[in-house]
């Protein structure tokens, strides 16, 4: 078998520049809308680097995406017929690649020589570091600056006449390019997640007006129902999907049939975000958020288990020290990408990834250390916005204590990456004082948990920092059961109206070993959502609202995304916590399976693994279990089973 090429790039690079392209793409009402974050640049002049070690002469070519030249021997090298020699011997190969505009790699193919992860580049100055390279640019005539998507055609369900046009229903929310044939005069298109959406030719968020091609493959969008206005009816409509080809591993069913199709509607919506890099929402940001990723990096593990996307959300949210604004300018998100890094390589044990990535982790957790108050407190500076939810009952003045909460657990997890990387980090932040002023600040023994903030005096209660301080094991248990009564079974605190702190609200619940409550929290909730006929989750739902007032959202009539990627939660909480299947070392070295049925009679759970899969079955009060991996542990009933691989085991009440 001869060796194989890639192409290869200034690591990190790659997913900079894609990031960069996804964050320009943003449109509203015809009008450009790029993100409003600052975009971090890559590396436009590099020179790629090989030792090599010859025992006779060889002969390799050379294509690169920008403007090059080759050494060997720091000698120029000029080509004959397209093929560049080299003489037998030990020799230095260096390719120099210029790119201006664009994404400077290259790819180099030979009997002997070819280029792959074990080469290193620079940036023209005297440091080398490792390549980047992905799966999908094995030929020289791959384009590195076009991410390698999948294409599907997706015709109409169903097609409704009105007087001025045609309303096209593809059945379900998708994403991809629409084609219009057979028009031929002057027509326009608007788009809808709903039909209110694509009818209402004045507010709809995305359209394209006066069309006159006859035959026309529109932009990339985000729709499940296409309103065409035009005097003429189309001849041929459809669309093409356009998707990342992840194979679903994971599944539950469950005596409750509503929770399949949950589970199935929150897969789909992970799907149709799972791109580049993990986004937001299709239709209206198409942006990387780093609280988004960070739910999407926890539910990864129970669907598809993919450690790439991962990677490249990590590395394009990281984007290039020296850092001037938290990502996405939140404050709680730089958090939340610090706690990610480590919760990867829990979930991997890829130490190598963790190293290379190693100095931005610790530029950026030293950038949120040097904004913080007298107090040691994350506090709001010029620039930033303190974000933790969508929630008008969140008091916001002065240091908030979800902030504080996140970066007690970043500072944490910054330690233990430091660790990994053998350095004995000495943080700022002394993560033991910062929880004791947390405590003095933010604690209400008679309110039963943390109170919003100090500042303004109100001594507000919200669950959002006492769902954080459960979720990272911030109180004691006689802490953690007073919350839990005074303020997240309580209804009379504000309830959460998101999917995305309802999931953290239900992982708390679980850990705390609520899983009855979570349940019904899942089937009333998420539940709530398709009943009104969701295929996808929404950004947000509260149900004391009706009709056209669920869509609205950031003071417009469609403004709100019906499909969000912090909406698939409930596919993390069903595997981890009804299943029970989770690691309790890095990279799974070590997992066990410690199942909660629940309100539920009967399920069946397919959970993925890192190599394999298991299957967690309960029915009449007994346990199966069927994995093709070893090295788990069943708990159940106070006892331990060992399971071993591709060795069906039954345990009965």
């Amino acid at each position: 078998m001869g060796l194989k090429p890639k192409w290869i790039w200034y690591y990190g690079d790659y997913e900079i520049y894609h990031s960069n392209l996804l964050n320009s793409r943003r449109e509203a009402y015809g009008d450009d809308y790029p993100a409003f974050i600052s975009y971090p640049g890559i590396h436009m002049n590099v020179g790629f680097v090989r030792e090599c070690e010859l025992a006779e002469a060889t002969a390799f070519r050379v294509k690169a995406n920008g403007k090059y030249q080759v050494r060997i021997d720091n000698e120029p090298q000029r080509a004959v017929n397209g093929v560049y020699s080299m003489p037998a011997g030990k020799h230095e190969l260096i390719v120099y690649v210029c790119k201006i505009h664009g994404l400077p790699a290259v790819f180099v193919y030979g009997d002997k020589i070819v280029s792959d992860e074990t080469w290193k580049v620079s940036d023209r100055t005297w440091e080398c570091v490792s390549v980047g390279c992905v799966p999908g640019y094995t030929s020289p005539d791959d384009n590195v600056e076009v991410f390698p998507f999948c294409y599907e055609r997706v015709d109409y369900v169903c097609e409704t006449a009105y007087p001025n046009g045609t309303l096209y229903d593809f059945g379900k929310e998708l994403f991809g390019f629409l084609y219009v044939n057979g028009i031929g005069k002057d027509f326009d298109v608007y788009y809808g997640e709903s039909v209110e959406e694509a009818l209402d030719t004045e507010n709809a968020i995305l359209m394209e007006r006066n069309i006159s091609e006859k035959r026309v493959k529109l932009r990339q969008r985000a729709f499940r129902y296409v309103y065409i206005r035009s005097e003429v009816p189309a001849g041929d409509v459809y669309a093409e999907y356009e998707y990342l080809p992840l194979n679903d591993v994971g599944s539950f069913i469950c005596d409750d049939e509503n929770v399949e199709k949950i589970f199935e509607m929150s897969a789909y919506t992970l799907h149709l975000n799972s791109r580049e890099f993990y986004l937001d929402g299709i239709k209206r940001d198409r942006w990387v958020w780093g609280g988004d990723a960070y739910q999407s990096f926890m539910i990864n593990p129970y669907l598809y288990f993919d450690r790439e996307i991962i990677k490249r959300t990590i590395l394009s949210l990281l984007g290039t020290p020296p850092y001037r604004q938290h990502v996405n300018t939140i404050n709680d998100y730089s958090f939340y990408l610090i706690i990610s890094v480590y919760d990867y390589w829990f979930l991997t044990d890829d130490s190598d990834f963790i190293r290379k990535i190693y100095s931005k982790v610790k530029a950026l957790f030293e950038f949120c250390a040097g904004r913080l108050d007298k107090n040691g407190f994350v506090c709001e500076r010029p620039g930033d916005w303190i974000f933790i939810d969508w929630a008008d009952s969140l008091d916001k003045e002065g240091p908030h204590c979800a902030e504080q909460i996140l970066l007690w657990q970043a500072t944490r997890c910054m330690k233990k990456i430091a660790e990994i990387c053998g350095e004995n980090y000495k943080s700022s932040v002394d993560e033991n004082k910062l929880k004791e002023m947390i405590y003095t600040y933010f604690y209400d023994k008679q309110a039963g948990g943390f109170i919003d903030g100090f500042q303004s005096g109100q001594r507000v209660v919200n669950r959002h920092q006492n769902i954080l301080a459960l979720l990272y094991d911030f109180t004691n248990e006689e802490e953690s059961n007073l919350i839990l009564e005074k303020i997240l079974l309580n209804d009379e605190i504000t309830q959460i109206t998101t999917p995305y702190f309802k999931f953290f609200e239900l992982m708390a619940l679980c850990k705390n070993n609520r899983v009855e409550i979570a349940q019904r929290s899942i089937s009333s909730y998420w539940g709530g959502m398709l009943r009104l006929g969701a295929t996808s989750v929404w950004e947000e739902y509260n149900p004391a609202m009706s009709g056209k007032a669920h869509y609205a959202m950031y003071n417009e009539p469609y403004g709100k995304s019906l499909c969000h990627a912090w909406g698939s939660g409930p596919i993390c909480f069903l595997g981890k916590y009804v299943a029970g299947v989770r690691p309790t070392s890095a990279g799974y070295r070590t997992w066990e399976i410690c199942p909660n049925p629940g309100i539920y009679k009967s399920f069946c759970a397919t959970v993925p693994l890192p190599e394999g899969k298991v299957r967690v079955e309960y029915t009449q009060g007994k346990i199966n279990v069927l994995s093709d991996c070893g090295g788990g542990v069943l708990c159940w009933k106070g006892e331990q089973y060992p399971v071993q691989k591709n060795v069906p085991f039954s345990v009965s009440e």
